[in-house]
């Protein structure tokens, strides 16, 4: 037994010698073997990562320029890196390039590439710096043109929010509490309540751009570095507005990639919440909006389908926002300081958020431009649901009624109507004056949803001209961009 265990493990071990893996050459030298295709598969985020191209090849061109005025490599070294960078990026952008699992990933490609294009030269591009304060920079350059493309996406929905606004300032239709009937608005007031949603989008995408702005690279691994780098001139350069404090911190830091991620979250419901608006308008039983057939889609069985789809999808996609805000939250709760391995899943999950984000946006201002409302139907139901009830409150406290008195008064005409099947502004001024002797010819004016909708002149009000200044305020606002 013991002779044939030996003859039976002598192959295995035979096998497992012409089947070692070779060690990485970027960090493989205290290894003896490399590690397993298995690993190697597993642990690669290129596939995710190699997003981060550009803003990777900026920030190492930059971080070369710092390495010579540290006088760590010479004028003619500095060429070299430079030169072979911007061939990478056009080697890149042209498709060209072979991204390679076995290099795991952005950086360590572009790295191993530039080897053979600027030789010696390449490898002393990372002195001082670690993949941790690599990344972590690299990160913040791409989510802050990430969040300048949200921003711009924004305005632009809001310009198109505007001008549908700007056409239907003075027509009416019913606002809704709880999907029922409430008061009367104007249909440009309520589309000016998207506006609103989005420009607190925007503040909140600016304040987290801002809070990003701290350059954590220098940091090298998680110690800082020896070397004199220029921090302040490097992070100039690369666009951000300080240094980081504390090395420690800076490279295991994700709080910007959450904020970004929450910031995103809202806006996901906030795009969902005008979706489900859209779907709803644009069904018959509403039939309050008509989309264009750029943005629907029709169905395989029902030849008569017009459907939302794009609306839909919209709606449903902000699900996923909110799905990776809270994979970010999980995978950071329990981390150490400084770097893990694990935050090499975080850029799945932002990257997902900015592209559903930005992709929306677009098709939302689709959406909106290609809207017609259907301004005859919105004021038909303005004749339903007891629209101007609290209207009819307000003329009792005109009237020196207190407002509980009034609207307990108001409950039990409504209530004598809808026993009727007729609106209050139906009644007979007799019938209403069996409710309060108060009541007279000029209850008239206030039962009137037109008339409604013009005295609500309050700053925020539905009132047609109060909607003008909503407008002309928001139209300044987005002109300073």
């Amino acid at each position: 037994m013991e002779e044939n265990s030996k003859n039976l493990s002598f192959p295995q071990k035979q096998v497992m010698a012409k089947n070692k893996d070779k060690t990485n050459p970027l960090w493989g030298g205290r290894f003896g073997e490399g590690a397993s295709s298995l690993t190697r598969s597993y642990t690669a985020s290129i596939d995710i990562d190699k997003k981060l191209y550009e803003v990777d090849i900026k920030g190492s061109i930059a971080y070369a320029e710092a390495l010579k005025e540290a006088k760590v490599i010479s004028p003619k070294e500095l060429q070299k890196i430079k030169k072979g960078l911007v061939k990478i990026l056009a080697e890149i952008e042209s498709g060209k390039f072979e991204w390679k699992e076995s290099l795991e990933d952005v950086h360590m490609n572009i790295e191993s590439a530039l080897a053979k294009k600027a030789g010696n030269a390449a490898k002393k591009l990372h002195t001082g710096r670690s993949r941790n304060d690599q990344v972590a920079t690299d990160l913040k350059m791409y989510l802050n043109v990430k969040i300048d493309e949200a921003l711009q996406n924004i305005t632009s929905v809001q310009k198109d929010i505007i001008k549908q606004a700007e056409k239907h300032i003075s027509s009416v239709m019913p606002g809704f509490t709880h999907l029922q009937i409430a008061q009367p608005v104007t249909f440009g007031h309520h589309l000016m309540a998207w506006h609103e949603m989005l420009e607190r989008d925007y503040s909140r995408l600016v304040d987290a751009k801002n809070r990003m702005s701290v350059m954590p690279l220098g940091s090298a691994a998680l110690a800082g570095s020896r070397y004199k780098i220029n921090r302040s001139l490097l992070a100039k350069k690369l666009g951000f507005q300080s240094l980081s404090r504390n090395s420690i911190d800076a490279v295991s830091d994700r709080d910007f990639v959450i904020e970004t991620a929450s910031t995103l979250s809202i806006l996901g419901v906030h795009l969902s919440r005008i979706c489900e608006e859209i779907v709803l308008w644009s069904s018959s039983q509403f039939e309050y909006v008509y989309l264009s057939d750029e943005v629907c889609t029709g169905s395989s069985i029902m030849p008569q389908k017009k459907n939302p789809d794009v609306a839909e999808l919209i709606r449903g996609g902000s699900s996923k926002t909110i799905a990776n805000l809270m994979g970010l939250l999980s995978l950071m709760k329990n981390l150490p300081l400084s770097y893990n391995r694990d935050l090499q899943e975080d850029k799945d999950f932002i990257f997902r958020s900015i592209d559903y984000s930005n992709d929306s946006l677009v098709l939302l201002g689709l959406l909106i431009k290609g809207m017609k409302a259907n301004t005859k139907k919105m004021e038909a139901d303005c004749k339903l649901g007891q629209v101007t009830a609290t209207d009819l409150a307000d003329y009792l406290v005109d009237k020196s009624v207190p407002f509980r008195k009034a609207h307990e008064t108001v409950g039990k005409i409504v209530a004598h109507a809808e026993s009727k099947g007729v609106q209050i502004f139906e009644l007979e001024i007799s019938e209403l004056r069996k409710f309060s002797k108060l009541i007279s010819e000029d209850v008239s004016s206030y039962l009137d949803p037109v008339k409604s909708i013009n005295s609500r002149k309050l700053v925020g009000g539905t009132a047609p001209s109060q909607v003008r200044k909503e407008i002309n305020f928001a139209k300044k606002v987005l002109a300073k961009r």
